[in-house]
């Protein structure tokens, strides 16, 4: 098994009494196996056991092993990762949270009133329990029970969001966490920083949210040392965070360590019960409890991104997309986050009846194709059929998303899947966004496989410079020979 860009890899192997020669590959972020086919003008090896792999930049290589009737194989393949460029699903959630764009809420904090502005597409796609607040504050503004919407530059309104349980700064930090699925530590090991990540893990707990509660978990026990276990301690006891109290107290109890702690100031200062609960935890170690109960990991950025698109977001919808006239409701914070074409729009020109008509320069997409585009805005998925990818090819350059990773899976994935069928569809899209590699696959099979080609009926259709350029292609690529035997066939 190997690892590469966030998912693994397995070859061969043993399967009922069979040496199945299969590459799987498992998606971490989606905890889905598939089996991966290779392109036509591969070939796989043979299946085998107790073979080599390893990954070398940007490809996997396998050597020797068993193969059939226990014949040991010195050969050696190349499985060739596709390159696509570097998903940025996380890092444009994350600039939409920075920037404080196109922000409809604000959560008012603590007894101190703190405000901090937010998005309510992402906050209610990733926490069920801000998700009801908000839902609340809704209803009541609905009914009048409290002022209308409170006004920002722009024209935008926002929704205000009353949490007495957190403050600013934690709040800040599970809010980072909500639209990147990670949160930037702080100095390991330092009190104060330790103390606040203490303070986003109560409140990771109080919301339900179990995937921040690991990270949290993971940091603050990383970060527990000899000058500050006491007060991570106390202040574990003083929040009612059992784990990470059992971690201290463990921690201090340590042969290597007792001694050390109990002569520090620090100790001297600790509430009469800690000091006891630490005597005896010294003196009478407590029994140790292994649990077989599973660790719920909570759901990723992209889960619950897509749960959302799904239909966990419909109630929150604030923009209709209209495709061939048919509405399409969404989100406006997804959409700029994802696209400068609707950041730009949203920002600049945004049409008073908050419908947007949907193409991809002078083409409208199907409708299986915009749901594939719209499943890459949302959470980054770029699988997807060949004939989406057809429509969607120039989408990345019209849309101005981060980069042209979605272009070049459909680049790929037209590569791997054109057919005689399906060529001449794929050369015209190809010649019109100017995709020359593209084009020159095209015409490559389309030379080759010029007896089936001609008899499509599509082939009349085509423009005048792209018959040219097949005829071009059959000029420079057939000899002599071959073109008297397809002379003879047309």
């Amino acid at each position: 098994m190997v690892a590469f860009d966030r998912h693994l890899y397995v070859f061969g192997g043993a399967a009922d009494n069979t040496l199945p020669n299969e590459l799987h590959c498992y998606d971490v972020d989606s905890q889905t196996w598939e089996v991966i086919q290779a392109s036509m003008d591969s070939e796989m090896p043979s299946g085998r056991l107790f073979h080599a792999a390893a990954v070398i930049q940007d490809a996997m290589y396998i050597f020797g092993g068993t193969v059939d009737n226990n014949v040991r194989s010195g050969e050696m393949y190349r499985f060739q990762f596709s390159c696509y460029p570097k998903c940025t699903l996380h890092e444009d959630y994350c600039r939409l949270w920075e920037n404080r764009q196109f922000c409809d809420v604000e959560f008012i904090l603590g007894e101190r009133e703190q405000r901090v502005l937010g998005h309510i597409a992402i906050v209610t796609a990733r926490c069920q329990w801000l998700r009801k607040k908000i839902l609340q504050a809704r209803d009541r503004q609905r009914s009048g029970a409290t002022h209308g919407p409170k006004d920002i530059p722009g024209g935008s309104r926002l929704l205000e969001v009353h949490i007495r349980e957190a403050e600013a700064q934690p709040f800040e930090v599970l809010m980072q966490f909500l639209y990147t699925d990670k949160i930037q530590y702080p100095r390991r090991g330092h009190v104060q920083d330790v103390l606040l990540i203490m303070d986003v893990y109560k409140l990771a707990l109080s919301f339900k949210l179990s995937r921040l509660e690991q990270l949290c978990v993971q940091y603050i026990e990383a970060s527990v040392d000899l000058q500050n276990v006491l007060s991570v301690c106390e202040n574990a006891n003083k929040l009612q965070l059992d784990q990470l109290k059992e971690h201290c107290l463990n921690f201090v109890v340590k042969e290597s360590h007792f001694n050390q702690v109990i002569m520090t100031k620090e100790f001297e200062h600790l509430s009469t019960p800690l000091i006891v609960e630490i005597v005896r935890r010294k003196q009478q170690p407590p029994p140790r409890v292994y649990s077989d109960q599973p660790v719920d990991i909570g759901t990723s950025l992209v889960q619950d991104m897509k749960a959302y698109l799904e239909g966990g977001g419909l109630e929150f919808c604030d923009i209709i997309l209209l495709l061939d006239g048919h509405p399409r409701p969404a989100h406006k914070a997804i959409l700029a986050a994802r696209s400068s074409y609707f950041e730009a729009m949203f920002r600049s020109f945004m049409p008073e009846d908050g419908q947007v008509n949907i193409s991809i320069g002078e083409m409208v997409p199907s409708k299986q194709a915009f749901d594939s585009m719209l499943r890459y805005i949302y959470y980054g998925d770029v699988n997807m059929p060949p004939e989406d990818s057809l429509y969607l090819f120039a989408a990345p350059y019209y849309y101005g998303f981060s980069n042209n990773r979605l272009q070049a899976y459909c680049k790929q994935n037209l590569e791997m899947n054109v057919t005689v069928e399906n060529v001449l569809q794929i050369l015209e899209a190809a010649d019109k966004t100017q995709a020359l590699d593209m084009k020159k696959h095209c015409l490559h099979i389309i030379v080759h496989q010029f007896i089936k080609v001609s008899k499509l009926p599509n082939l009349r259709s085509l423009s005048q410079l792209l018959l040219l350029d097949i005829i071009e292609s059959l000029a420079t690529h057939i000899s002599d020979k071959q073109c008297a035997e397809m002379g003879s066939d047309i």
